[in-house]
């Protein structure tokens, strides 16, 4: 994508971006996807990769035409986030998603779309908008690809060429016409031959390159299923893994000298005080509170006292905590607090 002298109407919302905090990355009219990214949408879903995921035939209907969700849209800007920081998780032990220690970036990035919509108001550059940040029906990776924000890794994600697969994104609906632009690149890039975040994945959900099968995924049984019992064939290879898996992103060779973003999105204080043992003795509505705000209650009360279960048995730890919930309330809960002892065991005859 050509980079011309930037038109004024485009450093304005750079300019009122910034003051809100966040980054433009790149303008696009709103009918700009092309067909294949359709098309392998399609296969992908036909495939049952998608799991129970079935809110993703919501962007289906939408299709590579905006105008389908949102009559009114003519342009979308595009904006990426970075959020790479230390590994972290529960008190002694449970890791999370990196994206998942702090404030929930649905919030986060969700208010400063807000606030820029209504300085862009302000300024009469259009009237109708809407913010997005992943709980909407748009492709936003292939939005974000199609704008020369980063590029499809291996893994399926976003590769940006500066900060790696470790980006949110998020996208304003417009109904002025701006000019198409994209930010210039600092640098150009691919994956190459390099395939460490496919070798990485502890429970070989790629089927191949740039295919995930989420229901092999630990991120997909850890927070998206929060009903049903973790696959046996999986539980061992979770690890520590307590909500969701960085490990195909923290490999990735791009943004592993990225600056720590830590102070950005914060941490959860329920993380610091919390051990694993502490959230199996939660009762649900405390789990709500204790979470207010934090990405980690999608996965529900009983999903987080299931993974943690398998944790604690990964991890050797918690047996008397693991013995109580032999009690719980829950089914569920139940029934992964016995495989976790039976775990210990299994890893004590492995001595």
């Amino acid at each position: 994508m050509s980079n011309p002298a930037v038109p004024s109407l485009v450093e304005l919302v750079q300019k009122l971006s910034a003051e809100v905090g966040l980054e433009l990355r790149a303008i696009l009219p709103a009918a700009e996807l092309d067909g294949d990214v359709i098309e392998r949408f399609d296969t992908w879903l036909e495939a049952g990769f998608a799991g129970e995921m079935n809110y993703l035939n919501r962007a289906r209907e939408v299709g590579a035409d905006l105008r389908q969700w949102k009559a009114w849209t003519k342009s979308v800007a595009l904006f990426a986030l970075p959020y790479r920081r230390p590994p972290g998780g529960f008190r002694g032990g449970g890791r999370v998603a990196s994206y998942a220690l702090g404030s929930d970036y649905h919030n986060v990035i969700g208010r400063k779309l807000k606030k820029l919509s209504r300085r862009l108001q302000k300024e009469g550059v259009c009237e109708a908008t809407r913010p997005t940040v992943d709980a909407a029906p748009v492709l936003e990776r292939e939005w974000a690809i199609a704008g020369e924000v980063g590029w499809r890794g291996k893994n399926t994600l976003l590769i940006h060429p500066n900060h790696g697969p470790m980006v949110m994104l998020g996208e304003l609906l417009l109904d002025c016409e701006l000019p198409r632009w994209s930010q210039p690149k600092t640098r150009n890039a691919t994956c190459g031959s390099c395939t460490a975040c496919i070798d990485a994945c502890p429970t070989s959900a790629f089927n191949a390159e740039y295919q995930l099968d989420a229901r092999k995924c630990i991120s997909y049984f850890t927070i998206e299923v929060t009903n049903k019992p973790i696959p046996l064939e999986f539980r061992a290879k979770m690890q520590d893994w307590v909500f969701g898996c960085d490990e195909c992103s923290t490999i990735c060779p791009f943004g592993d000298e990225e600056s720590d973003f830590d102070a950005d999105w914060g941490r959860h204080p329920a993380l610091q005080q919390l051990s694993l043992e502490d959230l199996l003795a939660t009762y649900e509505q405390d789990f709500h509170k204790l979470f207010t705000g934090s990405p980690i209650r999608r996965a529900g009360w009983e999903g987080m006292l299931r993974n943690a279960c398998v944790v604690l048995g990964n991890l050797k730890k918690g047996e008397k905590a693991l013995k109580n919930a032999l009690d719980h309330e829950s089914k569920l809960v139940r029934e992964h607090a016995d495989w976790a002892i039976h775990r210990h065991a299994q890893l004590d005859a492995m001595r």
